[in-house]
C-alpha cells in the first residue's frame, strides 16, 4: 500500500474512533441528567445526591467539549498532505515505532501494522520535531531512527 493511502486510512481510523469517543460522552452526560431530573430537588440543605449527579453530567460535558475540539482539528488535517520534516500531521515510521501525530488516540491496529495517534504535546513528538529521514535521536535511553515520513 502506498504511504499516502496508508496515511489516509489512518486518518479516518482517528476520525471514527474520536467520533465513539464523542458519543460515549454525550451519552454518559445525558445519563446523568437524565438521573438528575429523575431524583427531583435536593431533599433538604444537606442532599447531595442530586449535587453529585450534576458535578458528574459537568465532568461528562467537559469530556464532551474537549472531545468535539479535537474531532474539529482532526477533521481539519488534509492526510494528502506530505510533509519532508516531521510536523503535525505526518506519519513518521521509525526502526521502533510507527506515528501519526495528530490527536493522543493510542494505538490503532491495521492489517499493515500497528500505527500510535500522537499528539503534538507528546513528549516522543517534541523530541523528533522537525526532524527529516534518516535523522536519529536518543529518546528515554533508546536510539530511534526515522526511516519514512510522510
Amino acid at each position: 500500500m502506498d504511504l499516502i493511502e496508508l496515511k489516509i486510512k489512518l486518518h479516518q481510523m482517528c476520525v471514527e474512533k474520536q467520533r465513539d469517543i464523542l458519543d460515549n460522552a454525550k451519552a454518559a452526560m445525558d445519563e446523568a441528567q437524565i438521573a438528575a431530573n429523575e431524583y427531583g430537588a435536593p431533599r433538604d440543605r444537606y442532599d447531595s445526591f442530586r449535587a453529585q449527579l450534576l458535578r458528574k453530567r459537568d465532568l461528562h460535558a467537559a469530556q464532551y467539549e474537549k472531545a468535539m475540539n479535537e474531532l474539529d482539528f482532526l477533521e481539519k488535517l488534509d492526510p494528502s498532505n506530505q510533509n519532508k520534516e516531521l510536523t503535525i500531521n505526518t506519519l513518521v515510521i521509525t526502526n521502533k515505532q510507527k506515528f501519526y501525530v495528530s490527536i493522543g488516540i493510542g494505538k490503532i491496529t491495521l492489517p499493515e501494522g500497528e500505527f500510535y495517534a500522537i499528539s503534538p504535546l507528546a513528549p516522543i513528538f517534541q523530541t523528533l520535531k522537525g526532524k527529516t529521514t534518516g535523522d536519529t535521536v536518543v529518546f528515554n535511553g533508546q536510539k530511534i531512527t526515522i526511516l519514512e515520513l510522510i
